[in-house]
């Protein structure tokens, strides 16, 4: 592809005109002509768009065949990389295989020969055992944060991919944090290393400020409550170590009147998916998660981070911290403590008064989101969403709509919850791409609580 159109897509859909030191780093090591590059670099740095750009370059169009594998260690990742992708590569095939997707509907977007495959370890080789996918043909391989694949327990799964791969694929992998035990099918020694730990990770610590909240060991989840009505309406995430503790958790702050979101790996990939576009998009603002979202979820503007239970380790503390003070922003760090003692890997800034927490603020959003039952599936771009929206509705404008996620067969829009209920009333007679379709506004509520 074109650099010069990839640059303004970049430049259109992300706005950046330029990129920074380490994406610049990864693209002079690429044209060298660097066969094999390991990139460390930290949470939010922007390691996506350090890949994305040198490998859309070298696409040959003209060719027909599945050019790029792109693994990644959970659904969620695979989900947001392939969004990159085909917000600067319109053009270009991108099919994203992962568990919890409908298998039939991978198999039919992987039998029109997608260029690239975004793929979780398992969902990959279970195409490959069955022929659904051909990954010969590919020239590059990116293990994007491969730390992760390892940390999961992927190692046979990608030894077994990485072995039915050409041996002149050229390979791209990156990774958080420095990697100590490289399996055997890795040979380090036959890559270019770009260490950028250092020079980076200062830059997000220096924009973070941590916070001690002192509480009593019996009165914790009070505690939490009363922080989260103190801060100001900004997106807030809630880490708990456990799944029960979270969806404890959600499930009092939900009671008690806040307005909250889950995200836990028992929840159905529907359920995920909604929750991080509600998210997203504003219609929610506090999430409770396990540390499956310290590396799962990629928003841009999320403030605050509260650690209702401690960290176990430096690199969870790391990563969950990881998700506020993205690119140039400054992010609010909140440790929960009562008589247990502090790790010594996390170093407090400040005190957070008691006697600041009397907010009556419950969290309700201004925004909502919209569900329309037509998808990917049904040959529904983001285009046709935003004019089957303003043609129709004269109530709404272009920055009204926060954000559009378009699902295999069905599209979630943010718009602002006032005129939510107008929007779904005033499309209700038109069709959508001569599709007749049915709208409403969409809460999240998991299956559990039903």
């Amino acid at each position: 592809m074109d650099k010069d159109i990839i640059a303004n897509r970049l430049k259109d859909k992300f706005g950046i005109s330029r990129l920074n030191d380490m994406q610049q780093a990864v693209i002079e090591k690429w044209n060298q002509g660097k066969k094999n590059i390991v990139l460390y670099s930290p949470t939010g740095s922007g390691k996506t768009l350090a890949f994305a750009m040198p490998i859309l370059r070298n696409i040959d169009e003209s060719c027909a065949t599945t050019q790029i594998v792109i693994i990644e260690p959970t659904r969620e990742l695979v989900l947001q990389v392939t969004d990159v992708l085909k917000k600067l590569a319109p053009s270009i095939k991108t099919t994203s295989c992962y568990g919890g997707h409908n298998s039939r509907d991978e198999r039919q977007s992987l039998s029109q020969l997608p260029t690239i495959v975004v793929a979780t370890p398992g969902r990959l080789l279970d195409h490959i055992e069955h022929g659904t996918v051909n990954i010969h043909t590919a020239a590059i391989l990116v293990l994007d944060e491969f730390d992760k694949s390892l940390e999961l327990g992927f190692i046979d799964d990608m030894r077994h991919i990485i072995k039915r791969l050409p041996t002149t694929v050229r390979t791209i992998m990156t990774s958080a944090t420095i990697i100590k035990n490289v399996p055997e099918f890795i040979d380090l020694t036959r890559f270019e290393t770009i260490n950028f730990m250092r020079q980076v990770a200062l830059s997000p610590k220096e924009r973070i400020t941590t916070w001690q909240v002192l509480c009593d060991d019996n009165n914790r989840l009070q505690c939490l409550k009363k922080l989260l009505q103190s801060l100001p309406d900004e997106k807030t995430i809630v880490f708990a170590n456990q799944r029960d503790t979270a969806q404890f958790v959600y499930q009092q702050l939900v009671k008690d009147g806040i307005t909250a979101g889950l995200y836990i790996g028992t929840l159905e990939q529907s359920e995920r998916e909604k929750v991080l576009t509600m998210f997203r998009n504003g219609s929610l603002l506090v999430l409770v998660s396990t540390d499956l979202g310290g590396r799962g979820i990629d928003i841009s503007d999320i403030k605050h981070i509260i650690h209702y239970e401690q960290p176990l380790t430096s690199e969870i503390f790391t990563h969950r911290n990881g998700r506020t003070a993205r690119v140039d922003a400054t992010g609010e760090v909140y440790v929960i403590t009562g008589q247990e003692a502090i790790p010594s890997f996390i170093k407090i800034d400040k005190q957070y008064q008691h006697d600041s927490l009397n907010s009556p603020n419950l969290k309700k959003p201004l925004r909502a989101t919209i569900h329309i039952s037509a998808g990917k599936k049904e040959k529904i771009s983001r285009g046709d969403i935003v004019g089957y929206l303003l043609h129709n509705c004269p109530m709404l404008t272009g920055s009204d709509i926060a954000g559009i996620d378009i699902f295999d067969h069905y599209t979630l829009v943010g718009l602002p919850k006032t005129k939510a209920e107008d929007v779904i009333k005033t499309i209700s007679p038109y069709k959508l791409k001569k599709l007749k379709v049915k709208s409403m506004i969409v809460g999240f509520r998991p299956k559990f609580m039903k």
